[in-house]
C-alpha cells in the first residue's frame, strides 16, 4: 500500500482559500481499537465551514502543523486493530469522526478512527449518498427524537427545511405523524420541502413567519420549533413557539436581547443539540450511542423510510466553492466530496 495520500489541508483559519491539496503521509493504526478506512466520500457540512473559520481548535489539544476537515464520511475498511471483531477488511462503513486539530477528518484518501464508532453503511446507498447522511442524520435524530417532544398531530416548524439538516428532520417528523411547516428562501426550496411531506412552506423573505404560523395552527405558534439556522434566527424563533412549546437549537447563536420574560411567561422549553460534544469530550458511552443511531438510520434507509438529497458532488478542488455555497444558502439538501470516484459504488 502506498505510504502517502492526497488530502485537503488547512494551515490557518480563514476563508475557502486556506484549503489546499497536498500529498502527505498516510495515517497508520496506532491502537488495537483502530481501523484504517479508505475514504470514498465525505460530507461537506456547515460545521466544516465553522471549523475552517476558527482553525478547528477545541480545548487544550496540541496544534498540528495542519488540519484536515471533514466530520463525516463513508469508505472501505482496509485494516483493523486486534480488538475489532465486528468489522473486517473490505466492509463498507460510515461514521462521524474527526475534522479538527488533533483528529484529522475525511477530506483525505485515508482516515484512522476507533472502529467502535463506525457502522456498516446502508446497502441501498452508494458511497456518495451514504457520506451525505451521518452528521445530519445524527443531529436531526437527537433534535427530533431526543429533544423535540413531538407527538402525532402536533405542529412542528423546521427552520431551514430545505437544508442538509432540515430535509432529514422533515422525514423523521413525517414518520412521527407530525404536522410540518418549514421556512425556505425561494420557490424551488418551497417545492422541495412540500415534496418531503411538509404541509406549509413559509418563504421568510416575503412572509411574516409568526403570522403564517398563527393562521396554520390556530394558536400562537408551533408546538415544537427546530432552529437549524441559528444566529439572529434563534432570537426570532422564540416568537414562533406556542405557549408550553419547545425550541430546539443546533447552531451557536446570541441570546435574545433584554429579559427572558416572553419565554418564561409562555413556559417554553429551550433545548440544544451538539453532536460533536461527545467526541471533543471523549465521552465513549455517548459516542457508542451515536454509532447505534447510525445503525438504526441505515435500517430506515434500506427500508425506504429515509433518503438524502444530494445537491452537488465536488472533488478536492471544488470544496472551497462548496463551502461558499453553503455559507450563502445556495444549496438544497447535502453537498458531498467524492474522494475516490473510480471505486464509488
Amino acid at each position: 500500500m502506498c505510504e502517502t495520500m492526497l488530502a485537503l489541508v488547512m494551515t490557518r483559519a480563514g476563508g475557502p482559500e486556506v484549503l489546499e491539496t497536498r500529498e502527505i503521509a498516510r495515517p497508520r493504526i496506532a491502537n488495537d481499537t483502530d481501523i484504517l478506512v479508505r475514504v470514498m466520500a465525505a460530507g461537506i457540512n456547515p460545521a466544516d465551514v465553522q471549523n475552517r473559520r476558527n482553525g478547528a481548535i477545541y480545548g487544550s489539544r496540541p496544534k498540528d502543523s495542519f488540519t484536515i476537515l471533514g466530520i463525516d464520511g463513508a469508505g472501505i475498511v482496509e485494516e483493523i486493530g486486534s480488538a475489532i471483531t465486528h468489522l473486517r477488511p473490505g466492509d463498507a462503513i460510515w461514521y462521524n469522526d474527526g475534522g479538527y486539530t488533533g483528529n484529522f477528518g475525511s477530506y483525505a484518501e485515508y482516515k484512522v478512527l476507533n472502529g467502535h464508532y463506525a457502522a456498516r453503511k446502508p446497502v441501498s446507498l452508494g458511497f456518495v449518498e451514504a457520506a451525505a447522511l451521518p452528521t445530519v442524520a445524527l443531529t436531526a435524530w437527537e433534535a427530533v427524537f431526543d429533544k423535540g417532544g413531538v407527538t402525532p398531530g402536533s405542529f412542528a416548524l423546521v427552520h431551514g427545511g430545505a437544508g442538509g439538516l432540515g430535509h432529514i428532520a422533515i422525514q423523521y417528523l413525517r414518520r412521527l405523524g407530525a404536522r410540518i411547516a418549514a421556512t425556505v428562501s425561494n420557490d424551488a426550496k418551497a417545492s422541495f420541502v412540500l415534496s418531503l411531506g411538509a404541509e406549509l412552506a413559509i418563504q421568510y423573505r416575503e412572509q411574516d413567519v409568526a403570522a403564517a404560523l398563527r393562521r396554520w395552527t390556530g394558536k400562537a405558534g408551533a408546538d415544537t420549533v427546530f432552529d437549524f439556522v441559528g444566529h439572529e434566527n434563534f432570537a426570532r424563533s422564540f416568537d414562533h413557539a406556542a405557549p408550553f412549546g419547545t425550541l430546539v437549537n443546533t447552531v451557536v447563536s446570541p441570546w435574545p436581547r433584554g429579559s427572558n420574560d416572553a419565554a418564561e411567561w409562555n413556559n417554553l422549553d429551550v433545548r440544544f443539540v451538539n453532536i460533536g460534544q461527545p467526541q471533543i469530550a471523549g465521552d465513549h458511552v455517548r459516542r457508542l450511542r451515536q454509532t447505534d443511531i447510525l445503525r438504526r438510520v441505515a435500517g430506515m434507509v434500506d427500508c425506504g423510510e429515509l433518503y438524502p438529497h444530494v445537491d452537488r458532488v465536488v472533488s478536492f478542488g471544488g470544496v472551497g466553492a462548496a463551502h461558499d455555497a453553503l455559507e450563502n444558502g445556495r444549496t438544497i439538501g447535502r453537498v458531498v466530496l467524492s474522494v475516490a470516484p473510480d471505486l464509488a459504488a
